[in-house]
């Protein structure tokens, strides 16, 4: 199984309330580890934009879908969302000495860019910085001025523009995995938005459309007032087909 495939899978499987045992883990990072190597290529115009570690294959020149879709217009968001995802695994699975470095260059790379530490908004730097929030959320937790900058960048802009779906669904993904002190104000920031979408129906497309509404779910229970919908799962309502989430 390929690195980026097995990445998807193993997300999803985790939002959807799946457990992994050490043998599972285990396995994962052995498979990503071997996948280090793929065949796409390093982007070399801008060496700090892009990944250095984990390159998304060419894929037929089809940009890679990121956890929670949102249909990546740009290889800046693409790519950068694929390296963070597969960083995250080995962070969680089996943080060596290795992946630490990993984590620490990377760090150090995105502080070189206009999106992941001068704030900038414009064109695809908007999506490319929620990327680069989403990394900061497991590998620099301690870095509360870089993490609120990249907040603020997300509150202050995304209403500058009509943007996909998928945006706002990221970024309750975002919160619901980052330590919960930084994230719980912005969940109550945002309750009553997550609150509404959660209570719409969706389409059945693809069979993955439920992966935004466990992670609007999981933002949404880490508020003490609806830690019980924590227990309860998107379900297909058996007359209307369409797929559901009962909050109340």
């Amino acid at each position: 199984m390929k690195a980026y495939e097995l990445m998807i899978k193993t997300n999803h499987y985790l939002l959807r309330d799946g457990v992994l045992t050490d043998t599972h883990k285990a396995k994962i990072t052995r498979q990503l580890r071997e996948n280090k190597i793929t065949d796409g290529r390093r982007r070399t115009f801008d060496a700090y934009a892009y990944p250095r570690f984990y390159i998304p294959p060419h894929n037929n020149g089809k940009k890679l879908q990121t956890i929670i879709p949102l249909s990546p217009k740009t290889n800046i968001v693409a790519d950068n969302a694929y390296e963070f995802e597969i960083l995250r695994l080995l962070h969680l699975f089996d943080p060596t000495e290795e992946v630490a470095s990993m984590l620490a260059e990377t760090k150090s790379r995105l502080k070189h860019t206009c999106f992941g530490y001068k704030s900038c908004h414009y064109a695809e730097c908007f999506e490319a910085g929620m990327m680069v929030l989403r990394f900061l959320s497991f590998a620099e937790t301690e870095d509360l001025a870089w993490i609120d900058k990249q907040i603020t960048m997300y509150n202050r802009h995304f209403a500058d523009h009509k943007r996909h779906s998928g945006v706002q669904k990221f970024y309750w993904y975002i919160l619901s995995q980052m330590p919960c002190e930084i994230a719980e104000p912005q969940i109550i920031r945002q309750k009553d938005t997550i609150i509404d979408h959660l209570q719409r129906s969706y389409l059945v497309k693809n069979g993955n459309e439920d992966v935004a509404l466990y992670a609007m779910r999981n933002a949404l229970a880490r508020l003490p007032a609806f830690a019980y919908i924590k227990e309860r799962k998107p379900y297909v309502n058996e007359k209307t087909k369409r797929l559901q989430f009962e909050t109340m």
